[in-house]
């Protein structure tokens, strides 16, 4: 009777391949991880449409209650308000702006942009009763790599 030995080798990795593999997934995620998580992007668009929902909100109050409007768009920070009204009517002398357009849940409109979000260029804008701005000509407004458009005579705000 015969006997055969066969050897067999172990398969497996090295040391060194590991420590290897281990070092390059380190590499790529300290490279790759945050593009991943980095939530500017996602800021920047909510900011946008924040905005935008502003101004045409701005355009409705306007509209509905027949007084002017202000709309102070600043790089970092937007508010909206109105003019007094008197016996039932708006005060057309009140430049002031002094009442704060409310929500329908009584929250004032205004709002701050996120941390690295900036909007351009500031400015004033002022939406009469028909709903129409005191712009001489349209205004383009960028929201980091975002623009919208606001149409000066009608008033509407144009997002792509």
């Amino acid at each position: 009777m015969s006997c055969s030995f066969r050897t067999h080798a172990i398969a497996g990795f090295t040391t060194v391949e590991l420590v290897l593999v281990i070092v390059i997934i380190g590499i790529l995620g300290a490279i790759a991880g945050p593009r991943f998580f980095n939530n500017s992007t996602f800021d920047e668009r909510a900011y946008y449409d924040e905005l935008a929902s502003s101004f045409r909100y701005a355009q409705k109050v306007a509209v509905a209650s027949g007084c002017r409007v202000r709309v102070n768009l600043t790089a970092s920070t937007y508010e909206l308000r109105q003019q007094t009204a008197l016996g039932g009517h708006c005060d057309a002398a009140d430049l002031s702006f002094p009442l704060p357009v409310l929500l329908p849940h009584g929250q004032a409109v205004s709002g701050v942009a996120p941390s690295g979000i900036t909007a351009a260029p500031p400015l004033i804008i002022v939406y009469d009763g028909v709903g129409r701005t005191n712009l001489a000509s349209n205004q383009v407004i960028t929201v980091g790599s975002r623009s919208m458009v606001i149409e000066a005579e009608s008033g509407l705000v144009v997002t792509p």
